[in-house]
């Protein structure tokens, strides 16, 4: 598997701002609509032109994209859905911290996060469906 450039995946302040854009759901947003939302539940506030970078950023990595608003503000909206952007960066966590096996990732988050019975039967049936689809196909 190859391995992704930084254009590729988000950092964490990055991905932070993204679910802001992902929560409005394709509605577009001004800065300053980001930069509120993004407020209400931080405990250091961000500022406004702090944000504003960020989606200049996430613009110049293909992420989101913005045209003009109402005066001169300009308008975002997601270019990138969440599950592909959940895709790039997982895989490219598999790549790094597993050699780009996904079992031992499987392993450490079974064993390691702490899952109540019902999240293993439903991942074991989830599982099992994965199996007789594969099994359906041949």
């Amino acid at each position: 598997m190859a391995r992704k450039s930084s254009r590729d995946l988000l950092t964490k302040l990055e991905l932070t701002v993204m679910r802001v854009v992902w929560d409005a759901e394709g509605e577009p947003l001004t800065v300053r609509q980001v930069t509120d939302a993004l407020n209400e539940t931080r405990e250091m506030p961000l500022a406004y032109n702090t944000v504003q970078t960020i989606l200049t950023i996430l613009k110049d990595k293909g992420f989101v994209r913005s045209r003009r608003g109402p005066s001169r503000a300009h308008l975002f909206v997601a270019r990138k859905d969440r599950s592909q952007v959940s895709a790039t960066m997982i895989g490219d966590l598999v790549e790094r911290l597993f050699d780009g096996r996904v079992e031992p990732l499987l392993h450490h988050l079974v064993e390691g996060e702490g899952l109540s019975r019902a999240e293993l039967e439903e991942l074991r049936s989830f599982i099992d469906t994965r199996l007789d689809d594969r099994e359906d196909r041949k």
